[in-house]
């Protein structure tokens, strides 16, 4: 029985995460009177970064799902305008922390304002009824995904 529930989980997820990018994910391309001309990447990990603060380089190239080249080279782009900056981990000198800049954060703050714009367009579209159920189901998504998480 249990390997019925996860051949029918993974196929609705895979399902899942296709519409979500489909309904979603392009809006991390469009925005708009961009202070900075950042591609859906280095949003997406502004974002990341912003949320966790001082966050390790390896830990955000899997929450982005970028090797170890890329990520550099992203993070590279980043620091040249002016967005994140590399500083040492105090308790392990080894280790490098990625943090967002002064500037960073406003931009954060500004984008955010812009995706909330543009997931309000898309919810609009759906009855209030559909927008609560929606809602619980997210709430109930990420509670089981931050379980994952702890046992990874």
């Amino acid at each position: 029985m249990k390997e019925e529930s996860i051949t029918e989980t993974v196929k609705l997820q895979f399902e899942m995460v296709h519409l979500f990018h489909k309904n979603f994910a392009r809006i991390f391309h469009q925005t708009g009177n961009s202070p900075h001309n950042l591609n859906k990447n280095q949003n997406r990990a502004i974002m990341i970064i912003g949320a966790i603060d001082n966050i390790m380089p390896t830990t955000l190239g899997k929450c982005l799902d970028l090797q170890k080249g890329s990520l550099t080279s992203m993070i590279d782009a980043l620091e040249r305008e002016g967005l994140v900056c590399r500083k040492g981990d105090p308790e392990d000198r080894r280790k490098t922390l990625i943090s967002l800049t002064e500037e960073g954060k406003a931009y954060r703050e500004w984008f955010m304002r812009e995706l909330g714009k543009s997931v309000s367009e898309i919810l609009r579209r759906l009855g209030e009824d559909d927008i609560l159920a929606y809602q619980e189901s997210l709430r109930t998504m990420l509670a089981l995904l931050k379980k994952l998480d702890e046992t990874a």
